[in-house]
């Protein structure tokens, strides 16, 4: 019953704290002298590149503060996404079925329900303000093409978590994802770390601790979250480049643009194969019992899931026909390459 009274002081606080700081807190000040050329090299090179305390503790705590309203208030909504189900019972036509993901909560600041708020004039400015967006357009090479971006409050419950996925198959022009954590006092015994997988290198495992930025290529970087013990906050930049077929193209091989390798035949196999699409299909048969395993942990046990998984394992058993068929082509120019699935892997 005292909720009312306690936001309208958190509110009165925040307004309060917007008037005292200047306004290069507000803008995440020294963010711009992060982005350096080892940042740029290192994400093009490795795929990811993190960042230690870009953002001033103060800045960083009104973002927080600001997302827990957002949440308190119920301005969050569940991570969900509608997928479609042919309805044997009913003639075969398609139902529409949520399929949703437990204890995530989150919203878009580009939405004018949050921008036309003053209670958030921190987080409005920024995604208004650009802050992650621009110093990297400014940084990164032309030829990705970058021309906007998109920011995501979220906030997971205890044993919140995500999925292996890819944030982008390119269609929608997602090109790098930039996460910031916002979560004081995290233990690594507290969980919720994000894994990304540089297939074909080791996985990499960072922590989601206060002021921690993590990038990543939206559309090369397989990555999940795992659970965590207690909640979690993240602020999400995606940055988007322009409609056209340089910009996709040379997305679509991103940190692979400056691969090398020795010429011999299977070097030069897998050379072509890691700068295809291919490769995300093939990772997904790499790491086929860990990625069915986070699908589990990150969903609701609905109908809509039992659908979604049973579409999942289809689509593995495809890929590794395509396998199959890929290698046999590659074996008619030599016959040493690997004949199956586990030979690629193992080499």
């Amino acid at each position: 019953m005292q909720r009312a009274p306690v936001l309208r002081t958190l509110r009165r606080s925040l307004s309060s704290l917007q008037s005292r700081l200047p306004a290069d807190a507000r803008a995440g000040a020294n963010w711009d002298v992060s982005v350096t050329s080892k940042l740029v090299d290192g994400l093009l090179r490795d795929g990811y590149y993190v960042v230690h305390d870009a953002f001033p503790v103060e800045y960083l705590r009104q973002l927080r503060d600001e997302m827990e309203l957002l949440r308190t208030s119920g301005q969050l909504y569940p991570n969900s996404t509608h997928i479609l189900l042919n309805d044997a019972a009913n003639a075969g036509q398609a139902k529409t079925l949520l399929l949703e993901k437990h204890d995530i909560l989150e919203t878009e600041l580009a939405l004018d329900a949050v921008r036309d708020q003053t209670s958030v004039p921190f987080l409005r400015d920024f995604f208004e303000q650009q802050v992650v967006f621009d110093p990297l357009r400014r940084a990164l090479p032309e030829w990705l093409g970058l021309a906007g971006h998109m920011c995501k409050v979220q906030h997971n419950a205890g044993r919140g978590c995500f999925p292996m996925h890819f944030d982008s198959y390119g269609d929608d022009g997602k090109c790098v994802t930039a996460v910031l954590y916002l979560n004081e006092e995290w233990e690594e015994s507290d969980g919720g770390e994000i894994v990304l997988y540089p297939f074909p290198k080791s996985r990499v495992v960072v922590q989601p601790r206060f002021g921690e930025l993590v990038l990543f290529s939206s559309q090369q970087m397989l990555h999940r979250v795992m659970p965590a013990n207690k909640q979690r906050y993240a602020l999400t930049t995606w940055i988007y480049h322009a409609p056209g077929p340089t910009a996709t193209a040379e997305s679509d091989s991103f940190y692979y643009k400056t691969m090398t390798s020795e010429q011999d035949a299977f070097r030069a196999m897998v050379t072509k194969i890691l700068q295809s699409p291919f490769r995300r299909h093939l990772v997904k048969l790499a790491y086929a019992k860990e990625w069915a395993r986070s699908l589990r942990e990150s969903h609701l046990q609905t109908e809509a899931f039992e659908h979604y998984m049973t579409t999942h394992e289809q689509e593995l058993q495809v890929i590794e026909a395509a396998t199959t068929r890929m290698l046999g082509n590659f074996r008619t120019k030599d016959s040493n390459l690997p004949k199956t699935k586990e030979e690629l892997m193992s080499g």
